[in-house]
């Protein structure tokens, strides 16, 4: 749907049977109730939850409502943003089926005015002879805003998932957290829990992916600059000239031409620019704790391969810090991998949390051998790597991910000593100026 910045899953139920429609009924209101809407909206909500399932159940053999999270731009390109939540509704077979006389078509047809009529954004779709149908709903204008909803996510989860049968959830496979948490469970040392957190952790996919995010919005802020000179001269210039010929001359229908293709080339470049500002809204409260021990909880594994023991020392007062929580774990990862990667056996890893100076650092320190002093000084400058399939594109992506933070980052070695790699967050977030 159009608008619509970010999505987060919350919970999936099974429509199969009678009982689960008050049961979807309940859950939407509920959803509503938390996030913050007005009563009538709530009662909205949940009056078009349970007469969408009542329909999927008798017309076309039951399906499922999934209830995401979202954030939504009210009017493309206004840069504000309200919080909601969309309800996805999925048919289990096609509408037509076993409907000759096309009467399903007609009552589908009656709901979905009904649901526009409530909701902020409805979308119908049909996937096709041996599909079924699906509907989207979105409500905006919950009282709790975006970051908010982001922040209690698990704790809202945990209210919606009391009373039901897990049976009926379909929430582990959409979360790969709690499909690792769940293996973990069953057993620590199970192959198949070590071919998961080696997928899990295979950084070169998201050092990829983050490679060819920054290449993009670097090339498009290049062309947005080259562009943007001459767009607003072309412009400014076909204005004086329009203001100044008569309405009816014979060339101003050209010059009109000419003023109409720069403002095409200015909202070019405003879209070139809109690139580097999509990074930020996926930026969070995060409490720099939690995000280091889910990291090595799920790394625990790989050093204990190694024979390197691991010793994690953190404050009990939370870290808070604001962060993309993605681009963050990849950075981690990537100097834990490092220090892994030249410890020896036998030897032991310290993760650190302090404050130092009033800023959050977060400090790995290895026993390795340490790195020579002409090295260390190419490391954040040049494609620097010591081993013998690296690319030494890594430290380089850190430390722009760490200015992305308002960051830094710092390393002390010496030959024979170890290292220590010391990522260091800002006291205070100093926001952008417009």
């Amino acid at each position: 749907m159009e608008g619509l910045s970010q999505k987060i899953h919350v919970i999936t139920l099974v429509i199969t049977r009678q009982k689960d429609v008050p049961l979807v009924r309940t859950k939407a209101k509920l959803l509503a109730r938390v996030s913050g809407f007005a009563r009538i909206r709530q009662v909205q909500m949940a009056l078009m939850a349970s007469e969408v399932a009542r329909f999927l159940l008798r017309h076309v053999g039951g399906g499922r409502a999934i209830f995401h999270f979202v954030c939504h731009e009210g009017n493309i390109g206004s840069g504000k943003w309200v919080a909601g939540v969309m309800a996805s509704f999925l048919g289990k077979r096609p509408l037509s089926e076993r409907d000759p006389k096309g009467e399903d078509q007609m009552v589908f047809h009656r709901l979905v005015s009904a649901v526009e009529a409530v909701s902020d954004e409805t979308s119908v779709r049909f996937r096709g002879e041996q599909g079924g149908l699906e509907l989207d709903v979105i409500f905006l204008g919950a009282q709790k805003g975006c970051e908010v909803l982001l922040e209690q996510q698990e704790e809202i989860r945990k209210q919606l998932f009391r009373d039901i049968d897990e049976s009926y959830l379909e929430n582990l496979r959409a979360k790969h957290e709690e499909v690792l948490s769940l293996l973990k469970t069953v057993s620590l040392k199970n192959k198949e829990l070590d071919k998961v957190n080696a997928e899990l952790l295979e950084l070169s996919r998201d050092m990829e992916s983050l490679v060819h995010e920054r290449t993009i919005v670097e090339f498009a802020l290049r062309i947005a600059d080259k562009i943007r000179n001459p767009a607003t001269v072309i412009g400014g210039l076909s204005r004086l000239l329009l203001k100044k010929m008569p309405e009816k001359g014979p060339e101003r229908e050209k010059v009109r031409a000419i003023y109409l293709e720069a403002k095409k080339l200015e909202a070019i470049v405003r879209d070139f620019e809109g690139l580097a500002r999509e990074q930020e809204r996926f930026f969070t409260k995060v409490v720099l704790q939690d995000l280091v021990r889910e990291i090595l909880e799920a790394w625990q594994p790989n050093l204990e391969k190694r024979g390197v023991a691991l010793a994690f020392d953190a404050p009990d007062e939370p870290l808070q810090i604001k962060g993309n929580p993605r681009t963050l774990k990849v950075a981690i990862l990537h100097i834990l991998k490092n220090a892994m990667d030249a410890s020896p056996k036998g030897s032991k890893l310290t993760v650190r949390i302090v404050r130092k100076d009033g800023r959050p650092t977060l400090e790995i320190t290895d026993q390795g051998p340490g790195i020579e002093t002409e090295i260390k000084s190419r490391l954040f400058k040049e494609l620097v790597t010591t081993k013998p399939s690296g690319t030494g594109v890594g430290l380089i992506m850190v430390h722009h991910i760490m200015k992305e933070h308002q960051g830094d980052i710092k390393i002390e070695s010496s030959p024979g000593r170890g290292t220590t790699v010391s990522l260091i967050f800002p006291e205070r977030w100093k926001e952008k100026g417009s």
